[in-house]
């Protein structure tokens, strides 16, 4: 048998390694979970069970990520109906003043043969019993503004926003020219007065709405800063969609947190961001809550990360102190459920790690995150109210 030489030993010890890096950095991730569920099974002390009640709060507001109502999931509606995808979490929907998320295709109300396509791979769309289902699950505002909204054209557009004027929902983010592209979804909830918009980082090329023709809003700094600082002005609470990102991957880019940072001082008080399809951490800026990504919320796509989601509830209560709370949800047959009880206490633990920052128990974590049950909560104060009573002249 022939020998080895010294550097010869040194690759083949270097290549074995290798193999196992993989094993080994995936058997710690398990086991550093692992350990975190055992510390909050044997010390329910950890877990805080007192909340303000539903009569304190002047505003809930729920937001959601992308939802997507064709391909397989078209199989499971077709089944069940499509009231099916929302039935799990319509109770705690409707339990809110507001509710908003992303829309990720247009609706057709001809075949989809009828329409112009774009020369793009994946071209998505569902029907008008999709707008019905939100609007009957508690659904208040929807966004227009991705990368899927115009995949059959202007004609698909407009059927989009037909058929969601028709069962009295809000759209932002998209329209038959920039005019109405830039419009702002006002609500007025408790004597508060809620904007929404939207705007796309991501869209193919002739996506992007112009002065007189159909499309998606851009999220360019000369586009969007000037909408936030106009709906800021016009408005207590501001809410901003945003699609960004990139697809499948968990990381924050310097490029978004520069650019929400921005919205935050031009005055969003929510950033809502969408498109990767996975769960990206929160972060609280100046008061305001940035959401990089609030994942898939109902969606066909079958890797773990890409089902793992969440319901995220602002709560805004009348001593002006707010509340995050992060409700775990697991998709199954596109259908997002809700992760309550012991067996699923590893799942959530597992989605809190994605949605935050900090290391999980650690002493910068427990101060700025709580366990309420199967939520994970923040409390902060948002300083909302008193720029409400400064701009009423009350302070």
């Amino acid at each position: 048998m022939e020998r080895l030489n010294r550097k010869e030993r040194l690759l083949r010890r270097i290549k074995r390694h290798k193999k196992k890096a993989g094993i080994h950095t995936s058997a710690a991730f398990l086991l550093c979970v692992a350990a975190i569920v055992l510390i909050n099974v044997l010390n329910p002390g950890s877990t805080a069970n007192s909340q303000p009640s539903d009569e304190d709060h002047l505003l809930t507001l729920s937001v959601v990520g992308d939802m997507m109502f064709g391909r397989h999931v078209k199989k499971a509606v077709d089944r069940y109906g499509y009231e099916h995808p929302l039935d799990k979490v319509k109770p705690l929907l409707r339990s809110s003043d507001l509710v908003t998320g992303n829309f990720e295709h247009p609706i057709l109300l001809e075949p989809p043969e009828k329409y112009p396509v774009f020369d793009k791979s994946i071209r998505l769309h569902t029907e008008k019993e999709a707008a019905k289902a939100l609007k009957e699950a508690g659904f208040t505002s929807i966004n227009l503004a991705n990368n899927h909204t115009m995949d059959y054209g202007g004609p698909g557009l407009a059927d989009t926003k037909k058929t969601f004027d028709e069962v009295g929902l809000e759209t932002v983010g998209a329209g038959r020219d920039r005019y109405q592209a830039k419009q702002v979804a006002y609500q007025e909830v408790n004597g508060l007065n809620v904007a929404t918009l939207g705007v796309t980082d991501r869209y193919p090329k002739g996506f992007s709405v112009k002065q007189s023709s159909p499309g998606v809003l851009p999220a360019t700094p000369k586009t969007a800063l000037p909408l936030v600082e106009s709906a800021a002005k016009n408005s207590d609470l501001v809410v901003v969609h945003i699609h960004w990102g990139v697809e499948y991957d968990n990381n924050v880019h310097p490029r978004q947190r520069v650019f929400a940072q921005a919205l935050v001082d031009a005055g969003a008080d929510i950033v809502v961001g969408h498109h990767p399809h996975v769960l990206e951490p929160v972060e609280f800026y100046k008061g305001s809550v940035i959401l990089y990504s609030t994942g898939n919320f109902i969606f066909d796509q079958g890797w773990s990360r890409t089902r793992e989601t969440a319901v995220f509830q602002y709560k805004l209560s009348k001593d002006g102190k707010a509340r995050l709370e992060i409700h775990p949800m697991l998709i199954r047959e596109g259908q997002p459920r809700p992760l309550d009880g012991k067996l699923n206490v590893y799942r959530r633990e597992k989605i809190y790690m994605q949605l935050t920052s900090d290391i999980m128990s650690s002493e910068a974590w427990n101060q700025k995150w709580k366990r309420e049950g199967p939520k994970l909560v923040h409390e902060w104060d948002p300083k909302v109210l008193k720029k409400k009573q400064r701009g009423s002249g009350q302070e």
